[in-house]
C-alpha cells in the first residue's frame, strides 16, 4: 500500500468512525492492524463480496428483521445459495466455514450496522450475539468444531477487531467448561471480557442488555415475529441439486457479477472521504 492508498484509508475510516470516542492506547498497533486488514482484504478481492439490499435482491445468509436497506427474511434454498452455507450445521470444512463467516460479517458491517447507525443517530459499530448451545454434548465440541471456532475467532480479531459488543452463550452445557480452557487461550484478553457464559437461567442476564420486545421469547424475550414464516428463528433448510458446491455464500454467478456490478456488490465497507 503506498502513501497515498494509506492517507485514503484513513480518511475514509474517519468518516466512518464519524464522532464516536474511542480511547487509543496504542496508535501504532492500530495502525499496523487497519493496513492489515486493507491489504488482507485487497488481496482477498473482500471489497467484491456480495451483499444482499432491496436493489439486488440476493437472498440473505441468515434470518434478518427490522432494516430499512433489505427486506425481512429468512435463509431458504434459493439457488444463488452456495451448497455449503444449507449444510452450515453439518460437516464443513475450514474454507468454507471461513467463505460464510467472511459474508456474514460483510453483510453485517456494510448494510445492517449502517442502518443501525442511521437509526440511531450515532454510529453504531459492534454486535450483540446470543449462542445458544441447548443440545450439545462432546459429540459437537471435537477437535475438528474447535478448529473452525478458532478460523472464526482468527479471522475476527485479525481483520474485524473490536466488532464485538457481548457474546452470550446460553444454556452452555457443563462439558462446555473443559473446552473454554481451549478457546481462552486463542482469544486477546479484550475479546474475554465481552464474553459471558451462562447455563439456564439466563433471562435476566440478557434482559440487562437487550429490550424485551427485541429479544426472542424463547429466550425470555416478548419477541415472536409471527408476521413472517417459521417466527424468530427458522428451521435448518436442506440443499438441492441447484446449490452450487463451492466454498463462498453465494454461487459462482453472483460472485463474478459482484465483480463488475456496484448493484450486486452492494454497499462498500468504507466510503470514500475527502479532507
Amino acid at each position: 500500500m503506498n502513501t497515498e492508498e494509506k492517507k485514503k484509508a484513513i480518511n475514509s475510516l474517519r468518516g466512518e468512525m464519524g464522532n464516536t470516542k474511542y480511547v487509543l492506547r496504542d496508535e501504532t498497533h492500530a495502525k499496523e492492524q487497519l493496513q492489515k486488514t486493507l491489504e488482507w482484504r485487497k488481496m482477498n478481492n473482500v471489497d467484491n463480496y456480495p451483499v444482499s439490499t432491496r436493489e439486488n435482491d440476493l437472498p440473505v445468509l441468515y434470518a434478518v428483521r427490522g432494516f430499512p436497506s433489505v427486506g425481512d427474511s429468512n435463509l431458504v434454498a434459493h439457488p444463488g445459495v452456495s451448497e455449503s452455507v444449507l449444510r452450515i450445521n453439518e460437516h464443513m470444512g475450514v474454507e468454507e466455514i471461513q467463505g460464510y463467516h467472511i459474508g456474514c460479517n460483510e453483510f453485517l458491517h456494510r448494510v445492517i450496522m449502517k442502518d443501525c447507525s442511521e437509526m440511531a443517530g450515532r454510529h453504531i459499530n459492534r454486535e450483540t450475539v446470543i449462542f445458544d448451545c441447548t443440545g450439545m454434548g462432546w459429540h459437537q465440541l471435537h477437535m475438528p468444531a474447535l478448529s473452525f471456532l478458532r478460523a472464526i475467532a482468527e479471522c475476527d480479531q485479525s481483520y474485524y477487531p473490536e466488532t464485538m459488543n457481548k457474546l452470550f452463550l446460553v444454556n452452555a452445557p457443563s462439558a462446555f467448561v473443559y473446552v473454554w480452557k481451549i478457546v481462552k487461550a486463542w482469544l486477546d484478553p479484550g475479546t474475554i471480557d465481552k464474553i459471558q457464559i451462562l447455563g439456564t437461567d439466563y433471562q435476566e442476564s440478557l434482559l440487562k442488555h437487550i429490550p424485551a420486545e427485541n429479544l426472542p421469547s424463547f429466550l425470555g424475550g416478548q419477541c415472536t415475529c409471527s408476521h413472517i414464516d417459521g417466527g424468530c428463528v427458522p428451521s435448518q433448510v436442506t440443499a438441492t441439486t441447484s446449490n452450487e458446491k463451492v466454498n463462498t455464500s453465494y454461487n459462482t454467478k453472483i460472485m463474478n457479477e459482484a465483480k463488475i456490478s456496484d448493484t450486486i456488490r452492494g454497499p462498500p465497507f468504507m466510503e470514500t472521504v475527502n479532507h
